[in-house]
């Protein structure tokens, strides 16, 4: 059987304590699910057969394209963020991003639209529903018996959390089971673990959770929303993957028999070949939509119901959008990055007692993205020592405390400490972050940086 599908885009639109307390995620949805197909479609990057083995999934740009000189660097880049499945939070750049307020940024939708490409599609009802204004926000599902969308934000007030009230909606979001949160990222994903029925969900919850960015706020994060929610804005930038884009894509990874580790297993690598016709996809600025819109062919693998390789698929962008092209090309940090900071500074500073103090992390996995190991937070103070735990306490020990054991992922900023130092006694603190290459417990400090405070009366 063979299929077509448009998309319409949209506008694409941890907490450390979050982050590190709490390992599994939820996934999402995929293409093709649903309508006249199985609710339980799972939909594989071209060129899947069935059998495991790296798949290469070629990009390429119109060479009829306008721009298409300027939509380099930005589709590259695009690429080399799926290429890297690294989990981020706080992915919404609105305040200190290059993009201009009346523009769109390029980049962040091209990087929507090669998820569709690769098979995945809203986790959200979004735009295809034929729903208006902020009803498209609720978690994607098919109409029930009684043909209509039902829609109750619940008692949160917040649309696609996990009180919502769906009636007979058919689920279509793929969920960890018992924790049903969109934000983190667990080591194995597959059927196992991961189920679109709703009597999978933690007790007290309703419906499967989406990763909308007012959503977010309910799990104590700020400025974080998956790449494939629909819904970006111009003036801000979401050129980062969130848990959810990365356990989507993964699950699928599972092969036709959605079990990890077997002999069905792929991966999947997009290769950008340049300004060609000839490649699986190709983006072009033409006529053809009001904003983005991504159209794919797909067939099922070995007449199986429920999976579907997509054969080819074209991006168009419309040219009378004023787009912003970034033009730094990102590349893998060799070795993680690993940042701490005292009142936004990296190094030292006097504070009097009374100040403000705000003590933030950042962590860049670079090609590490994955591998396994501990969390630290160190504090030498007048005091002792202390450890930073898994509950974001400090906690005095001569012994080290982990805060998270766990794979390195993307961290761009996370506040752990913000308050007043009325209550701290005077004298210098020495703050370290530090994550090491491995994970057992035992305080190598492999990558680390600290910063040196001083309060005084």
């Amino acid at each position: 059987m063979h299929f077509n599908r448009l998309y319409p885009i949209h506008a694409i639109s941890l907490t450390l304590m979050a982050l590190l307390l709490v390992a599994p995620t939820a996934a999402g949805v995929f293409e093709f699910a649903g309508g006249t197909n199985s609710v339980d479609v799972i939909t594989h990057p071209t060129g899947y057969d069935g059998t495991g083995r790296k798949l290469i999934v070629t990009v390429g740009i119109s060479p009829a394209s306008a721009h298409a000189g300027d939509m380099e660097i930005p589709v590259q880049n695009a690429i080399n963020t799926w290429n890297r499945l690294v989990p981020t939070i706080a992915n919404v750049m609105t305040t200190g991003s290059n993009v201009p307020s009346d523009h769109f940024d390029f980049e962040s939708v091209a990087l929507h639209e090669l998820g569709h490409c690769m098979g995945l599609a809203h986790p959200n009802l979004a735009s295809e529903s034929g729903l208006a204004g902020s009803d498209k926000n609720y978690t994607a599902a098919t109409r029930g018996d009684n043909n209509v969308f039902d829609l109750d934000r619940g008692a949160d007030g917040i649309i696609g959390s996990s009180d919502d009230i769906r009636g007979d909606d058919v689920n279509l979001h793929w969920f960890f089971k018992g924790v049903n949160n969109p934000f983190l990222l667990p080591e194995v994903i597959d059927k196992t673990t991961y189920s679109r029925d709703l009597n999978d969900l933690p007790a007290g919850h309703r419906y499967a959770v989406n990763g909308d960015r007012d959503v977010s706020k309910l799990f104590n994060i700020e400025k974080t929303e998956v790449v494939m929610q629909q819904g970006i804005q111009a003036g801000e930038s979401q050129r980062a993957l969130a848990a959810d884009d990365v356990a989507t894509l993964r699950l699928g990874m599972s092969g036709v028999d959605m079990i990890a580790g077997t002999p069905d297993d792929y991966t999947v690598e997009l290769q950008y070949l340049g300004i060609t016709e000839n490649a699986h996809i190709v983006l072009a600025l033409d006529d053809k939509v009001d904003l983005s819109v991504c159209k794919i062919v797909g067939n099922h693998i070995n007449n199986d119901e429920n999976h579907i390789a997509i054969q080819s698929g074209e991006i168009s962008f419309n040219p009378g959008i004023l787009w912003f092209f970034n033009q730094e090309l990102t590349v893998a940090q060799s070795i993680p990055y690993v940042a701490i900071s005292v009142n936004d500074r990296a190094d030292s500073t006097l504070l009097r007692q009374g100040d403000n103090l705000v003590l933030r992390v950042a962590l860049d996995p670079g090609v590490r993205n994955g591998n396994l190991a501990d969390y630290w937070v160190k504090a030498m103070t007048p005091m002792g020592t202390f450890w930073l735990n898994d509950q974001l306490q400090f906690i005095a020990s001569d012994t080290p405390i982990s805060v998270y054991g766990g794979a390195l992922m993307n961290i761009p900023s996370f506040t752990f400490f913000d308050s007043t130092t009325q209550d701290l006694p005077l004298g210098t603190y020495s703050v370290t972050f530090a994550v090491d290459d491995n994970r057992d417990q035992i305080y190598n400090a492999t990558f680390k940086h600290a910063v040196i405070f001083t309060i005084s009366p």
